[in-house]
């Protein structure tokens, strides 16, 4: 590690604001850092033995090949590669595109940014580990918003991931090009997206796919860059219920190298169940509609609204008790939430992607990348990220993480606020998104397109914050693009929304699948 002359200390000092330091003192304080410095660098040539690194199951060279506009037209692609393990389970014959913030070993990794240059990681994620274990093939990294820090799929430093039913729409974001590959069906039958504010069931409502995010911590987030834990969730998404099914079975369950996980348990056969299920009625399934997640603002909204209240007549009709349900804290839940992201995302990235302060299994190499990507191509950032430091640091200054321990605390007050209507009713409905997917506009200034992109995250996000299991149904169209209706369970029911997705699925079919 390097060390600090007095200059640097004295200069350092100056920075933090909190003290000033003479030359002399300086000098001391030198030799100080590098006595403490000797024994940080033992850790570094000569790691203790701690959570192991574990060898790809896939051994050998992993191919990997750039997309071109002639074989991905819609951007949603990174590159191809083709990664079996030759093991056989839940996923074979299964071909997966894999968020590109998901760490597959030896294949390049960018975080959708131009500023992550020459990273490719020696480890899989648990998630990629698992999919590899039971047959699954992984065949593309898929493109995303820059960071993932918005839901509009514009912010991409590849450019914007087009939507399969209108390529001058987006795809949303920001596991944008997770939804849009779906389209690629000779190609890739699931995906795999992270999901922060909505970034999983986003895309899959505008594109027109099932997409699960599962309660917090059920899917281990290790090897995964993230935005904060508390608010990371990796899930998996789909154009039927089997296949998406298969993939939760085979990422979810306990591992012990993400803290995420602690008091949070795993099933797996109320999902078996649910796969093997025949069932199409829905009679005396408890369904709440919850009102605020409803807007008729515009046209575009008012369709919106009407393609899932038509959803909810067609529960009604297969035997659900179907009621209108209020939750006022749904319309405050997003802010709190984004309270928490900005200097929450600010911290993991200083702490280059890992943060501080938990138990299981860090990323060296990831801090490394990020070290890389804000001291040598920090002005390639996108303008989202650039305000999440700009404002990270000015809060840091003036608060000291006060307002992120304040939206903190009021993680426990918003679940509650869910929790007293899931105590009422089996699952909340409500749309994905109040809108259809927005034009891509090349033209919009940094302001206007950060804050477009986040405007389609408001039904998602509060449920990030409380950890609610959530999906998307591809389930209902409004001026001829697809409309997602999402369906909002109790901590722990994934099972029971992958139940339910498949008795709508068995006796209604999708509408607005990827084309």
């Amino acid at each position: 590690m390097s060390r600090p002359d007095k200059d640097e200390l004295i200069a350092l000092a100056d920075q933090i604001g909190w003290f000033r330091l003479g030359s002399d003192e300086a000098e001391e304080y030198a030799g100080l850092a590098d006595a403490v410095l000797d024994v940080l660098d033992l850790v570094d040539v000569a790691p203790l033995p701690g959570y192991a690194r574990p060898t790809p199951r896939a051994a050998g060279p992993r191919p990997y090949t750039p997309r071109t506009d002639a074989d991905d037209p819609l951007n949603a692609i990174v590159g191809w590669t083709d990664i079996a393990s030759g093991d056989s389970g839940l996923l074979d014959g299964l071909r997966l595109a894999i968020k590109d913030s998901v760490s597959i070993a030896g294949v390049p990794m960018t975080l959708g940014s131009a500023a992550v240059q020459g990273y490719a990681p020696s480890v899989d994620s648990v998630v990629v580990d698992r999919i590899l274990a039971q047959g699954g093939r992984i065949v593309a990294t898929a493109n995303m918003d820059d960071f993932a820090f918005s839901g509009g799929g514009e912010t991409s430093a590849f450019g914007p991931i087009r939507n399969p039913h209108d390529p001058s729409r987006a795809a949303g974001g920001s596991s944008s090009g997770s939804a849009a590959a779906l389209s690629y069906r000779d190609r890739i039958d699931a995906a795999i997206g992270t999901d922060q504010g909505g970034s999983i069931r986003v895309p899959a409502a505008w594109c027109g796919a099932l997409g699960l995010k599962p309660t917090h911590g059920v899917v281990p987030y290790t090897d995964i860059a993230g935005i904060d834990a508390t608010f990371d969730h990796v899930g998996p998404m789909a154009t039927s219920v089997d296949v998406l099914g298969r993939v939760f079975l085979a990422i979810a369950g306990p591992d012990p190298s993400d803290p995420r996980q602690r008091g949070v348990e795993f099933d797996p056969d109320p999902v078996r169940a649910a796969l093997d299920s025949t069932a199409t009625d829905f009679t005396g399934v408890r369904v709440g509609v919850v009102t605020e997640g409803f807007s008729e603002d515009d046209p575009t909204r008012a369709a919106t609204a009407a393609a899932v209240r038509g959803v909810a007549d067609k529960l009604r009709d297969a035997g659900a008790l179907v009621e209108d349900v209020s939750v006022p804290e749904h319309l405050l839940g997003g802010g709190v939430a984004f309270a928490g992201f900005i200097e929450g995302m600010s911290a993991t990235a200083l702490g280059g992607g890992n943060g501080f302060g938990w138990e299981g299994r860090y990323n060296p190499e990831l801090a490394g990348a990020l070290h890389e990507a804000f001291h040598r191509h920090g002005q390639l950032l996108s303008p989202q990220i650039k305000l999440v430091a700009l404002l990270g640091e000015h809060l840091r200054r003036t608060t000291s993480g006060a307002g992120y321990a304040s939206a903190q605390n009021q993680r426990t007050w918003l679940r509650a606020a869910y929790d007293r209507a899931l105590a009422r009713h089996d699952v909340l409905l409500m749309p994905t998104v109040p809108y259809v997917a927005h034009e891509i506009e090349p033209e919009l200034g940094l302001a206007a397109r950060a804050l477009k992109g986040w405007a389609a995250l408001a039904n998602c996000t509060p449920l990030n914050m409380t950890g609610h299991p959530a999906l998307s149904l591809p389930a209902a169209t409004a001026d001829g693009l697809p409309v997602g209706a999402m369906l909002i369970g109790s901590h722990g029911s994934d099972a029971q929304l992958i139940d339910l997705a498949g008795r709508y699925e068995r006796r209604h079919g999708w509408v607005g699948l990827p084309v």
